[in-house]
């Protein structure tokens, strides 16, 4: 079994848990709306919270789910995770179920799951997304930095798949971030079960850095034309530029690992100290190199990374520029009336002409000449 488990909230998180049964990973969803979460046959596990029928984008909807059905919650997740040493919990952040209620669920799972950390999958969305979308985004992002035990927090951002597939649909933007991040954290797990003369990096190497407070990113490049360790480092560092999780966007790294994978001769061209140059040395580093026949490649893992407030700025830009409009858009909605100018018509009505009964000799005499 996988030692990381990943937990599924709303529809964005129950479709990252389905990649993540595929490939292994012991899973389960929590949704609001049972038709949303019926769609994902490959996770046994499932609890659909009882009386609601989804959350409609509104966070509050989210948070009063878990509210009310906090013990039962606790009890589903701790009866579906029995064999693992982190938790994800996954979820995009700009809707109602996810963003609502996996801010909360956290911080409560970090104290009632004893020998498991609890960290999440958040998904940013793209910078075009309506209004609603980009406040949800942000409020609950801000939650979530604010959860004092919480462990890695990787970002998933749409922005950087659009950024890479301009014409692609709004679907295949989303299947293509959920199924990335769930083979990047696939691939570091399967690299702690390889063997190797040149230093190993094991499960508890990777748990050291995954169980560090803060934003995470995992990158890899491959450095088959490399010929010098400039050439290395630039690499390695244009690989955090494209990846699929925000940009890192400021120096200050606690835990990281790298990874080589690759011929002997290309690995002497790493060099640490330039390899993080841009972000700093690390606190901790954790190594492993795999010499083989395959295309090199390094794999890193950046670990205690803030929160990429550019980025995050970039969603809020807009709301804030249109401050005022939205704020009247608002007050419209529960003020708003139209006032006829024929009110002083509404009580003309045609009324039926009264029938009274005339006897027959009457109506006969009526016509006689």
């Amino acid at each position: 079994m996988k030692s990381i488990g990943i937990l599924g909230v709303g529809q964005a998180g129950g479709n990252i848990a389905e990649i993540a049964s595929a490939l292994g990973f012991e899973t389960a969803l929590i949704n609001t709306n049972q038709r949303d979460g019926s769609v994902n046959t490959r996770v046994e596990k499932k609890y659909f919270v009882p009386g609601y029928n989804g959350a409609g984008q509104d966070r509050s909807i989210g948070v009063k789910a878990v509210n009310e059905n906090h013990k039962e919650l606790i009890d589903f997740v701790k009866k579906s995770f029995k064999n693992i040493r982190l938790l994800l919990v996954a979820f995009s952040t700009d809707g109602g179920t996810g963003s609502g209620m996996s801010p909360l669920l956290i911080d409560l799972l970090i104290d009632e799951l004893p020998g498991i950390n609890v960290g999440a999958i958040a998904i940013v969305p793209e910078r075009n997304v309506l209004a609603g979308n980009r406040i949800n985004a942000a409020e609950c992002i801000e939650e979530i930095s604010k959860i004092e035990g919480i462990s890695s927090v990787f970002l998933v951002d749409n922005d950087q798949m659009r950024k890479n597939n301009p014409q692609s649909s709004k679907q295949q933007i989303y299947l293509s971030s959920n199924h990335k991040v769930i083979e990047a954290i696939n691939n570091v797990l399967q690299v702690t079960q390889k063997s190797s003369f040149y230093g190993n990096f094991d499960e508890t190497d990777l748990m050291n850095i995954l169980n560090t407070r803060g934003v995470t990113v995992i990158a890899s490049a491959t450095v088959t034309d490399a010929k010098t360790t400039a050439d290395v480092s630039r690499k390695i560092q244009l690989s955090w530029a494209n990846s699929i999780f925000c940009p890192v966007e400021s120096a200050g790294v606690i835990r990281a690992g790298l990874i080589y994978e690759g011929p002997e001769q290309n690995s002497k061209l790493i060099s640490v100290p330039s390899v993080f140059e841009r972000v700093g040395e690390p606190v901790q580093l954790f190594e492993g190199t795999y010499i083989s026949e395959s295309d090199p490649t390094v794999t890193t893992i950046l670990a205690g990374l803030s929160f990429p407030s550019r980025r995050l700025l970039a969603l809020e830009e807009s709301i804030e520029k249109n401050k005022e409009r939205l704020q009247n858009l608002v007050s419209k909605e529960h003020t708003q009336k139209y006032e006829s100018r024929i009110s002083w018509a509404y009580n003309l009505k045609t009324k039926t002409a009264e029938k009274k009964p005339a006897s027959v000799s009457s109506k006969l005499s009526k016509y006689q000449r």
